[in-house]
């Protein structure tokens, strides 16, 4: 008794040993001996701390085993946080800045749960998170029973909510000598409150020809020392010229496809298991009956009113550019709404399902035998809605469509009524009963299945292709030649990218992945210099059908070294812009005078009207990003029609026509706390920003991929 009154004044002593033996899981992990880190593959150096190449693969796999998240997007998130966790780690110790242990438990299991263990232990079906699952976590971890894949997540995790929350903690110091004095807050209420709606008629530069207008050095220079900072790079930056050759089927292609299908289609219409068929042949079927006009146009006056049974086909589906047989497997009319019951066990886990099919397969069992009723059944074991359970299961009227389609198919289109079944849907498994049916609609449905051939170039032209782009590049070393031998290939030119840095995966208008990985790596090779064309045909894949659809010959255009930019690397770009700002004053000056109606006609467009637009808006309905625009529009008496203004994007004339003031009653303190929140949100990049511009980084990814 004495043991237990002492516990009891001590119970804070419990809490702290659950805590030491739950944060001794991340201590054992950080200190260990050995691991990934013990080579000498440094992935990246921040301010002398070194992250092994190996210890970047190890979290790769804890993370992403399995995943579907891109390549290169995940490794770019996994360096970033390795380079972020040491930056924030150190200024977090400098500060005298800690994550307690009892902190970092309520970050797990708490009350205050990370937004990364809400993203990663959120039941699908409730979207909330599972604390089931969290909980059994927290016990195996207690037990020191936690093995395989999810202890090596939840020790890969305790680090990253380590390095998340003293990131917080950072930035809520920065927030807190954040201050929006009285005059600004009264401008900023004044700058967003204020909103216009006005009429307006936009003018297209385009008016003007780009060959009327010429720029001179001189200007580009001027332009160039008024924008420096624009232009200004932390680091060199390259850009390529490209050829880029799509790989197309041809006719013969095409024909041979379609004989191949056709062969299959005679074969499909004499097949005894249509499902067995079209899993061997890549087809697909759906047990749901659909109305004819919920078929293809293609097919639907030729399939939906012929006899079960019939095949029709080939036929070319412009939906996804493939051939397809479709087979009518039966027809029946389709309820118009049905009465159902059902009973629910939730399942989280494959452990829970086994338990849920044999509990749904006893219930099943004493229903049918008589010795218990559905409804009695229900109260007591069902999961569900507690309206739904308490009313014995009973799901009242529903029409198609109303439910997940697994419940769905089987009430409407398979079950009969006073038959019990079983299914499985996102949300449990189900014993269903229909009550009843309605169909005095007497909407005929006809259940189908599909062959499928997309219409994708045969291996021989793919090969064809590649040899043909294979020679242009060993004949032609320099862009000077590759770009002569282009001006015989129709439909073909170089192409300029935008500029890209060393360790990028992707490049404008070729996307991302990992030939366009493999490009930036060639043009950053100590070997490639400005003109020369890529010994390799870069090949691109079709994502889904994983066939060769386009193959690139790239060459190195432009190195961008780090500081003040090049003249002759910026002159082009500079020069678009200078020449349509040109374009826009000679529009501006022809506009002339008159309503926006006239205006609208002298040049065969049209009076529009934005609404709602204030000092600070950014995006422009119908006009876009067009400061110049609001700025003019919020300063304009009303009903007036203002001179041309010269935007980004083209010429306005606007006509405001109302307007909403800021009231005249402010209150500051809240409008304060208001502001100064806006500004605290955009604390942590800014802070994380900072320590990377200050930081000494090595970068070295682009010696392992």
């Amino acid at each position: 008794m004495a043991l237990i009154g002492t516990i009891r004044k001590n119970s804070w002593l419990l809490i702290v040993v659950i805590g030491l033996a739950l944060a001794a899981f991340v201590i054992m992990d950080m200190t260990g001996q050995g691991g990934p880190t013990a080579g000498n593959l440094t992935l990246v150096e921040v301010d002398g701390e070194k992250v092994d190449f190996a210890e970047m693969q190890n979290s790769e796999r804890i993370l992403y085993s399995g995943g579907s998240v891109d390549l290169f997007s995940r490794r770019n998130y996994l360096y970033n946080y390795y380079v972020d966790r040491a930056l924030i780690g150190k200024e977090a110790e400098a500060n005298g800045l800690t994550v307690p242990i009892p902190e970092l438990m309520d970050r797990q299991f708490g009350t205050n749960i990370s937004p990364l263990v809400q993203a990663r232990f959120t039941d699908p079906n409730t979207g909330q998170v599972s604390r089931e699952q969290l909980s059994g976590i927290q016990q195996a971890i207690q037990a020191n029973q936690l093995t395989g894949q999810i202890r090596d997540l939840w020790a890969h995790q305790e680090k990253e909510l380590i390095s998340e929350r003293l990131t917080e903690k950072l930035v809520n110091m920065v927030g807190k000598g954040i201050y929006t004095p009285t005059w600004m807050v009264e401008r900023l209420n004044q700058e967003q409150s204020t909103r216009t709606d006005f009429a307006f008629v936009k003018i297209p530069i385009d008016e003007v020809p780009e060959s009327d207008v010429a720029v001179s050095d001189s200007e580009i220079r001027d332009y160039l020392k008024n924008h420096s900072s624009e232009y200004e790079r932390a680091e060199e930056s390259r850009t390529i010229e490209f050829a880029s050759y799509d790989v197309l089927p041809t006719g013969t292609d095409s024909l041979n496809l379609r004989d191949d299908l056709a062969t299959l289609a005679a074969q499909f219409r004499d097949t005894e298991n249509d499902t067995i068929f079209v899993e061997n042949n890549y087809g697909t079927l759906d047990y749901a009956y659909v109305q004819k006009e919920a078929l293809s146009p293609v097919i639907a006056d030729s399939i939906f009113d012929r006899p079960v049974g019939t095949v029709y086909g080939p036929y070319i589906d412009p939906a996804d550019n493939s051939y397809k047989a479709v087979k009518l497997r039966n027809r029946k009319i389709i309820p118009d709404s049905v009465r159902c019951r059902h009973i629910l066990r939730t399942v989280a886990n494959q452990v829970e399902l086994i338990a849920a099919i044999s509990k749904i397969d006893s219930i099943k069992e004493l229903i049918e035998t008589g010795v218990q009723t559905f409804d009695s059944m229900a109260v007591v074991y069902s999961q569900g809605s507690l309206s739904v359970t308490l009313n014995g299961g009973d799901l009242g009227w529903n029409t198609n469509g109303g439910y997940v389609k697994p419940f769905n198919d089987l009430v409407f289109f398979e079950a009969e009524i006073g038959k019990l079944y079983t299914v499985g849907t996102q949300f449990g498994i189900h014993l269903i009963e229909v009550l009843e049916s309605k169909s005095d609609s007497k909407t005929e449905g006809v259940q189908v299945a599909y062959l499928n051939s997309p219409i994708i170039p045969s291996e021989d032209t793919q090969a064809e292709m590649y040899d043909r782009v294979l020679e242009i590049v060993g004949a032609n070393r320099r862009v000077e030649g590759l770009r002569d031998a282009l001006q015989n290939v129709d439909g073909i030119t170089l192409q300029t990218s935008g500029e890209f840095a060393k360790n990028d995966f992707t490049l404008t208008a070729l996307g991302s992945g990992q030939t366009s990985r493999d490009i930036i790596r060639w043009a950053y090779e100590p070997s490639t210099e400005v003109g020369d064309v890529s010994p390799e045909v870069f090949i691109y894949q079709e994502p889904t059908l994983y066939y060769n659809n386009r193959y690139v010959v790239a060459s190195l255009a432009q190195i961008n070294p780090p500081g003040a930019p090049v003249f002759e690397n910026v002159k082009p770009a500079i020069e678009g812009i200078l020449k349509a700002q040109k374009r826009a004053s000679i529009v501006a000056g022809e506009v002339g005078s008159g309503s926006l109606l006239e205006i609208a006609g002298r040049y065969d467009t049209k009076v529009d009207t934005a609404r709602g637009v204030n000092f600070s808006t950014d995006f422009i309905a119908g006009l876009g990003e067009e400061p110049n625009v609001a700025m003019t529009a919020n300063q304009m008496i009303l009903n007036e029609v203002s001179a041309p203004i010269e935007g980004d994007l083209g010429v306005y004339v606007i006509q405001p026509f109302n307007r909403t003031d800021p009231g005249t009653t402010l209150n500051i303190a809240s409008l304060r706390q208001a502001f100064t929140t806006q500004v605290t949100n955009q604390a942590k990049p800014g802070v994380l920003q900072s320590l990377r511009k200050q930081a000494d980084i090595n970068d070295m990814r682009s010696t392992y991929y």
